[in-house]
């Protein structure tokens, strides 16, 4: 299984008050040995920015300082130009959706590398196509 990990999982899985703490931790240690977990700059970004607007500077730096050390992440992806217009592409085709550019990146990135689903407990990737772990 391949799975892009997105901004409510990892803030999950690093922060114990956040309420899908729980589900994170356990949907994480339920995965088959030999999962591939991948993310993007702009989900480790966001990521950093909401631990620090939620739980603190200190908290963001340990979650930064962690992830960066982190083995568990086989692919980080950074963004470039394409995967930018792939972006904006997606904003417009799921216009109704409001997705947040970071949002429509995660769908790109999810499309362009033949994904099995995201980690992560945003309903707009369901909407939008895309196969949502934990499952509800």
């Amino acid at each position: 299984m391949r799975l892009f990990v997105d901004t409510g999982a990892l803030t999950a899985l690093n922060a114990p008050r956040d309420p899908y703490h729980a589900r994170a931790v356990e949907f994480l240690r339920s995965l088959p040995a030999g999962t591939s977990l991948t993310t993007n700059n702009l989900v480790f970004a966001e990521t950093v920015t909401l631990m620090a607007a939620r739980y603190g500077q200190d908290a963001a730096v340990r979650f930064a300082d962690g992830f960066l050390a982190s083995r568990l992440w086989s692919v980080v992806h950074y963004a470039d130009e394409a995967l930018e217009r792939a972006a904006v592409s997606t904003m417009r085709r799921f216009r109704d959706k409001e997705l947040s550019f970071t949002d429509a990146a995660v769908i790109a990135t999810v499309k362009a590398e033949d994904l099995d689903g995201v980690f992560g407990f945003d309903e707009d990737f369901a909407r939008c196509g895309l196969k949502l772990y934990p499952l509800p």
